[in-house]
C-alpha cells in the first residue's frame, strides 16, 4: 500500500482560516503601517526641510528618490530577514532625526529605504499561510493598513510639527518599525521554504502549530514537497510569453510612477498658494538648481511656509480614500476581470488628473484627489494580484520580485519629475498624469 502523504498546501487548506491567520494578518498589517509612515513622511516633510536647509527643488525630490533607491537595491538582497530589517529601519529612522546635514539625512533615508525592501516579504509569508478561498480578499485587506499608516503619519504631523519640530516627527515615525520588529518574533518560518531545504521536521512543527492554534488537525501521512516544474520547461514558457512579461514590467513601472507621483503631488497641490493658476515663470537656458542658487544670492528665496492643519486634514481624507478603492478591487476583479479593472481604473485616474489641471473650486480639487487616489490604489493592488497569477508557479517569486523592482524604478523617478514640473507650474504634473493614465488604459487592453 502507498504511504499517505500531504503537501504544505494541503495542510494549510486543512487548517482553514481562523485565529492564527487573523494574528498573522495583523502583524503583517503592522509592517504596512511602518512602511506607509516612512513613505508618507516624504509627503509632509519637504516644507520643513526647506525651512531647515533651504533646499532646492532637486534636493527636495532626492529625499524621496533615495528612499526608493534603497528599496530597489534591497529587494533582491533581504530574502526573509524581517526581524533584521525592522531593526535596520528603526536605527536609520532615528539617524534621520539626528542628521546634522542634508547629505547625512539623504544617506540615512537610503538606509530606511533599504530596510523597507524587506517588508514585502511579510505579505509573501502571509499569503503562504492563507487558504486559497481567503487569499485574495485578505491580501487586499492588508493593503488597507497602508492607508491607515499614511493617515496616522499625517495626524502625527498635525500634532508634532508645530510643537516639537520635524526631527521628532521623523523619530516617532520609526516607532511602527520597532513594534513590528518585536511582533516579528511570533511569525513562523515559511513551511514551503523549510521543505525546499529538506527541513521537513521543522516544517511539520510549524504546520502542527498552525493547526493547533486553529483547533484543527493535519491530514494523515507524511509531509512531502510540491512537484516542481523542470527548469527547461520554465525557460520555454518564459520565452513563449516574453511579450506578456515585458508588458507586465512596463505596467508595474507605470503603477509606481502614477501611484507615488500622486501621493507626492497631493501635498504639493494643497501646499500651493492661491495663485497656482498664474502664468509660469519663463526660464531659458537656466537650470533649476542654478535658478535656486541665484535666488539665494539675491535673497529672493520664497519664504518658509509650512502645511496648515487644513492641508493635513485634506491629506488624511484623500489617503483614506484608498480603503474603499481596495474594497471595490475585491469585487471588480471578479465581476469585470483583471484587465478591465486596470483599464477602467486608469481611465478614471486620467479624468481626475484632468480636473486637477484646471482652476476649479477647492472642493472639486479635493474630490478629484479623493477619487484619483482611490482608483490608482485599486489598480496598484490589482496589479499585485494579477502579476502573481499570470506568472507560472515556478517563476512566481522571481516574477514578483522583478516586477517589484521595476515598480521601484517608477517610484524613484516620479519625485524628480513631479518636483521639477511643479516648480515650473503646479498644473504640469497633472497633465503628465493624464497622459500616464491614457497609456495605462492602452497597456491594459
Amino acid at each position: 500500500l502507498q504511504t499517505p502523504s500531504f503537501t504544505v498546501h494541503d495542510a494549510i487548506e486543512s487548517a482553514g482560516f481562523h485565529k492564527f491567520q487573523i494574528i498573522l494578518c495583523a502583524i503583517s498589517g503592522l509592517s504596512w503601517i511602518a512602511t506607509a509612515t516612512e513613505i508618507m513622511l516624504l509627503s509632509v516633510m519637504p516644507p520643513s526641510l526647506y525651512c531647515e536647509w533651504a533646499l532646492s527643488d532637486m534636493e527636495q525630490a532626492l529625499c524621496t528618490t533615495f528612499v526608493f533607491f534603497g528599496w530597489m537595491v534591497a529587494s533582491p538582497v533581504w530574502g526573509r530577514g524581517l526581524i533584521i530589517s525592522s531593526v535596520v529601519g528603526t536605527i536609520f529612522g532615528i539617524l534621520c532625526a539626528l542628521a546634522p546635514t542634508f547629505y547625512l539625512f539623504l544617506a540615512a533615508r537610503f538606509g530606511v529605504g533599504f530596510a523597507i525592501g524587506a517588508m514585502a516579504q511579510s505579505v509573501t509569508l502571509t499569503s503562504e499561510f492563507l487558504p486559497s478561498a481567503n487569499r485574495a480578499w485578505w491580501l487586499i485587506t492588508l493593503k488597507s493598513f497602508w492607508a491607515i499608516g499614511a493617515a496616522l503619519e499625517a495626524a502625527m504631523a498635525i500634532v508634532v510639527l508645530p510643537s516639537l519640530g520635524w526631527r521628532w516627527l521623523v523619530a516617532f515615525s520609526a516607532i511602527p518599525y520597532a513594534l513590528f520588529g518585536i511582533c516579528s518574533w511570533w511569525l513562523p518560518e515559511s513551511a514551503r521554504f523549510d521543505v525546499s531545504r529538506g527541513r521537513v521536521v521543522e516544517a511539520r512543527a510549524t504546520l502542527d502549530r498552525i493547526a493547533h492554534f486553529n483547533g484543527r488537525s493535519l491530514p494523515d501521512g507524511e509531509l512531502i514537497a510540491e512537484t516542481e516544474v523542470p527548469l527547461s520547461s520554465v525557460f520555454d514558457e518564459f520565452r513563449q510569453k516574453s511579450k506578456i512579461w515585458s508588458t507586465i514590467e512596463i505596467c508595474r513601472t507605470l503603477f509606481g510612477l502614477l501611484y507615488i507621483g500622486l501621493a507626492i503631488y497631493t501635498s504639493l497641490l494643497l501646499h500651493s498658494s492661491n495663485d497656482r493658476c498664474s502664468e509660469p515663470e519663463v526660464m531659458t537656458n537656466v537650470t533649476f538648481d542654478a535658478r535656486f542658487k541665484r535666488d539665494v544670492e539675491m535673497n529672493e528665496v520664497p519664504p518658509c511656509r509650512l502645511l496648515t492643519t487644513q492641508n493635513y486634514m485634506d491629506i488624511i481624507l484623500t489617503t483614506m480614500s484608498e480603503v474603499p478603492g481596495y474594497i471595490l478591487t475585491a469585487y471588480s476583479i471578479n465581476l469585470i476581470g483583471r484587465k478591465a479593472t486596470f483599464a477602467v481604473g486608469f481611465a478614471i485616474f486620467s479624468a481626475c488628473s484632468a480636473v486637477m489641471a484646471f482652476c476649479l473650486p477647492r472642493f472639486l480639487i479635493i474630490t478629484a484627489l479623493f477619487v484619483g487616489r482611490s482608483v490608482i490604489g485599486s489598480v496598484w493592488q490589482a496589479g499585485y494580484i494579477y502579476t502573481g497569477e499570470v506568472y507560472p508557479v515556478s517563476l512566481r517569486a522571481q516574477g514578483l520580485g522583478m516586477a517589484s523592482s521595476f515598480g521601484r524604478v517608477g517610484a524613484m523617478t516620479t519625485p524628480l519629475i513631479t518636483q521639477m514640473l511643479a516648480s515650473i507650474n503646479i498644473i504640469f504634473p497633472a497633465v503628465l498624469y493624464v497622459v500616464g493614465g491614457v497609456v495605462g488604459v492602452v497597456l491594459s487592453i
